[in-house]
């Protein structure tokens, strides 16, 4: 099985990384015998999270991977935007799963972003670490673990820079699974050690110790008839059609 910490999946192109993702995903619900699935089983808080480029955000601490940004002196820590980019939709992704009391934290490489993933060497000599707000998830893992025991699993296949901070390898190869562990480890020892390849941060951020609940006041369930929405635009209650924003 897959240990708590940082386990990443790896391997070359169609060899099953994204599809072992996808069986952890659909593990944390039950299966009926024979689905061929039912032996998967994954942490009930376990939660996909991905870049959503365009998304809203709401009050979302996002400093522990986002600074102050260009214009702003303040970190971001009560941030809102109607359209979010790909880097700051999916550090609010990971701090409200976080807030909502996720234990492992699942990501694919193909629908991440890859300034809130990684910032190699050579762009960290090029562009100033004081000119650029982001702090990628390369830097904090380690201590998403360490402070608050959320796990992430990781499916790479273009980026080494995560090994330095793994606690685990799955090399997938032809949809067959193999610990990579021991090599892993020795390219990190060959490159320096683990944090001259994969450099770690404090977590940092005041969601440490605070959680994301609704205000109940501002969910008010329809108390006679009934409600439907037809279309992206349109919402019908009682039979009377009102625009909507969606």
């Amino acid at each position: 099985g897959v240990r708590e910490g940082v386990t990443l999946v790896v391997g070359g192109g169609f060899h099953g990384k994204s599809t072992l993702l996808r069986a952890l995903e659909a593990g944390v619900s039950d299966k009926a015998r024979g689905d061929g699935r039912e032996i998967v089983v994954s942490h009930p808080l376990a939660l996909k999270v991905r870049a959503e480029d365009g998304r809203a955000v709401s009050c979302s601490d996002i400093s522990p991977f986002i600074g102050p940004l260009p214009g702003h002196p303040l970190p971001p820590v009560a941030w809102s935007t109607e359209a979010a980019s790909g880097s700051t939709s999916q550090a609010a992704n990971v701090v409200e799963g976080v807030e909502a009391g996720a234990r492992l934290l699942l990501m694919d490489e193909d629908t991440c972003a890859t300034n809130f993933m990684v910032r190699d060497q050579r762009m960290r000599e090029l562009v100033d670490p004081s000119h650029e707000p982001i702090r990628p998830l390369v830097s904090k893992v380690r201590a998403l673990w360490r402070d608050r025991g959320v796990s992430c699993v990781i499916a790479v296949g273009a980026c080494g820079d995560f090994f330095g901070a793994a606690d685990c390898v799955v090399r997938m190869h032809e949809y067959r699974a193999a610990d990579a562990t021991a090599q892993a480890a020795a390219i990190v020892r060959r490159h320096g050690g683990s944090e001259a390849v994969a450099p770690q941060e404090p977590l940092g951020g005041s969601w440490l110790n605070q959680g994301r609940r609704p205000v109940a006041a501002t969910v008010a369930a329809a108390t006679a008839g009934k409600m439907a929405v037809r279309g992206k635009t349109v919402v019908w209650s009682n039979g009377r059609g009102g625009g909507g924003g969606g």
